[in-house]
């Protein structure tokens, strides 16, 4: 990060286009958004206004069997896909607004004791990372 102030920013809460329908998962990635930028020191996050309002959709959530277990037949390694469309608005952007889709994969691993719900937490953290990478880019802002 270069000498700048830091940017305030508006999030709205994730509209979740996930088809087939997936609710709730809007709200745990709005909620792990939330508590990325709190611990990002080139944002800060406003209640109304802002430097940047972001409006973030998720449009895209798969969950794959990568590998069964030859003997069980059970999953031994699930994938996590998640893309999201991240729309900023702003001053700082060229036209007032920019517009970038960011996709992320992980995986967890059942048979070794890795959970869903640990896997989830990797996705929507590198998911939230990504999405608040794009808020804090200057250069990105300028394109």
């Amino acid at each position: 990060m270069d000498a700048r102030t830091e940017r305030t920013v508006h999030l709205e809460t994730v509209e979740n286009r996930v088809f087939p329908p997936s609710p709730g998962l809007e709200y745990e990635l709005t909620d792990r958004l939330k508590e990325e930028i709190a611990t990002d020191r080139r944002l800060v996050l406003s209640d109304a206004g802002g430097d940047v309002r972001l409006k973030v959709s998720l449009i895209r959530f798969d969950e794959p069997n990568l590998v069964e277990d030859l003997d069980t037949g059970q999953p031994a390694e699930i994938l996590l896909k998640a893309t999201a469309v991240v729309e900023a608005f702003g001053e700082e952007f060229a036209g007032g607004a920019a517009r970038r889709k960011v996709t992320v994969s992980t995986s967890y691993t059942p048979l070794l004791g890795d959970s869903r719900r640990a896997g989830l937490d990797r996705l929507w953290r590198d998911l939230s990372r990504e999405i608040l990478d794009v808020a804090a880019d200057y250069e990105w802002a300028s394109d």
